[in-house]
């Protein structure tokens, strides 16, 4: 019986740390890509190349985050969208360059 307690206990510890240990497969930045694009008018979200997940995070100004959308139409540039980490919102659209 003892060594049955003593089985049962190291299966919970098993168990317990290899379930801390699980982290989300997801990139980190995708926050502020799915933040950034649903501040898009449906015009623009119809435009851009690729999935949203496929837009570039950079560093910007004051601790935000520049979002950076590639569209269909080169001659229509790309669509770039200041995101806030603090706040977890849209600070502005930028004009396409």
């Amino acid at each position: 019986m003892k060594n049955l307690s003593i089985l049962f206990v190291f299966f919970l510890l098993v168990i317990g740390i290899s379930s801390c240990g699980k982290e989300e497969g997801g990139d980190p930045l995708d926050i502020y890509r799915e933040l950034a694009y649903n501040a898009l008018t449906s015009d623009e979200k119809a435009r851009v190349l690729g999935e949203w997940k496929d837009a570039a995070v950079n560093a910007w100004t004051d601790g935000n985050y520049l979002v950076v959308f590639q569209t269909i139409d080169p001659s229509l540039g790309i669509i770039q969208v200041v995101v806030d980490p603090e706040l977890g919102r849209v600070v502005e659209v930028l004009g396409r360059s």
